[in-house]
């Protein structure tokens, strides 16, 4: 019976993975010009980013893929619900499964106000499997066509480092003005009307071109697996990834290997403490993996690391939502930020220099920690389900 059912599973997990594959509708933008100011720390972050919501004077567009229903969340719908009030245009756009925890209440209470709230990627009920698994994972914002932010941060406690789960949050996250803040905001559109089927059209208000050369680049089905793949076969000299889960393809694990071999530096941060189920069972085997092939892991203990990047030699990085695991490459829709200034790549690299040395190293005993009678289960699990983790 029991081999039935997991025979039952791997052929739906084929299934689903295959039909996300074939679909590659997303495109990259070409390289534009931007000013990019940098964040770790969610406290830093949000007082800015709260900054330019209460000078908005025309409209904000804002994506998440969690809103959570606690303090912070509350200051978040006040800030919008004010905003709107004071004639200001109000876009929220939220993931129906990562904000389901948002009270009916605080929706109703922000239409009222004005705001138009929606959620996107909403179940289908003729592809309930497919709807599922695919996620909006992005998390955006445009204010005015002047301003816009990409990266890790959600909405919640714990990102504002108030939450007794984690003593301390880490993420990257970018606010940006210049060229590129119209292509966010062509990002923003594209997903609106996905999900609203509501065409929108508001003015940019770019006062310089920006100083920096980069690349939006929103991916979804597939499609950030080739991108990753081409960042990564460009290193000659060092690799630095930083992701909350490690899952990756075989193809991508094969092409980690031969660029160690090839004598080029691998580093990899990690997350010492888990914040879903399974997931620390499935990164360990590739984490262990690309410890025994002789790349430099390290376990962030100081709290919780949540930061998506890619760094390559100290020519190009790479920051946005997606995480370097099965979800973000085949299922959900995520965009990043290609940086090619090597002067801020070198500047943004120190950063996760710091939190790399800061790190433990990566020990075999780790992947039992902490362990308990149902660590074989897990394990197994993991083995299971990692191509929808």
């Amino acid at each position: 019976m029991w081999v039935l059912v997991v025979i039952i599973i791997v052929i739906l997990l084929f299934l689903i993975k295959q039909r996300l594959e074939t679909d590659t509708s997303e495109h990259a933008y070409p390289h534009r010009l931007a000013n990019i100011d940098f964040f770790n720390d969610g406290e830093e972050l949000y007082e800015q980013y709260f900054k330019d919501i209460q000078a908005a004077k025309h409209y904000v567009c804002v994506s998440f893929f969690i809103v959570k229903s606690d303090h912070f969340s509350e200051s978040f719908f006040k800030l919008l619900a004010d905003a709107s009030t004071r004639g200001v245009n109000v876009y929220l756009l939220v993931d129906l499964l990562g904000s389901m925890a948002i009270k009916k209440g605080d929706r109703e209470e922000l239409k009222k106000a004005g705001v138009n709230i929606h959620y996107s990627n909403r179940l289908k009920f003729l592809s309930p499997i497919r709807s599922f698994h695919r996620r909006n994972h992005r998390k955006i914002a445009i204010m005015d066509g002047q301003t816009a932010y990409i990266g890790g941060y959600n909405i919640g406690d714990e990102y504002i480092n108030e939450s007794s789960r984690f003593s301390f949050w880490r993420d990257y996250h970018l606010r940006l003005t210049g060229e590129i803040v119209s292509d966010v905001l062509n990002v923003f559109y594209h997903d609106w009307k996905l999900n609203t089927n509501e065409e929108l059209d508001l003015p940019l208000n770019q006062s310089e071109p920006g100083q920096y050369e980069c690349q939006l680049i929103p991916t979804s089905n597939g499609t950030l697996h080739h991108t990753f793949y081409n960042l990564i076969e460009q290193a000659e000299k060092r690799i630095a990834i930083g992701s909350p889960y490690f899952i990756p393809s075989q193809k991508l694990i094969d092409l980690l290997e031969e660029k160690i071999a090839q004598g080029v530096k691998v580093q990899i941060i990690y997350p010492h403490d888990s914040d879903h189920i399974l997931v620390k069972e499935a990164s360990s085997p590739f984490l262990s993996k690309m410890h025994r092939a002789g790349a430099e892991v390290k376990l962030f203990k100081k709290g919780f690391y949540h930061a998506k990047a890619i760094f390559i030699d100290d020519q190009v990085c790479d920051i946005g939502t997606a995480n370097f695991d099965q979800r973000s490459l085949y299922y959900n829709n995520e965009v990043n930020l290609i940086i090619y200034n090597q002067q801020l790549v070198q500047k943004l690299y120190q950063h996760y220099a710091e939190d790399f040395n800061y790190a433990s190293p990566f020990y075999e005993d780790w992947y039992d920690y902490p362990n308990s009678q149902f660590t074989w289960l897990k394990k197994f699990l993991a083995r299971i389900f990692y191509p929808l983790l």
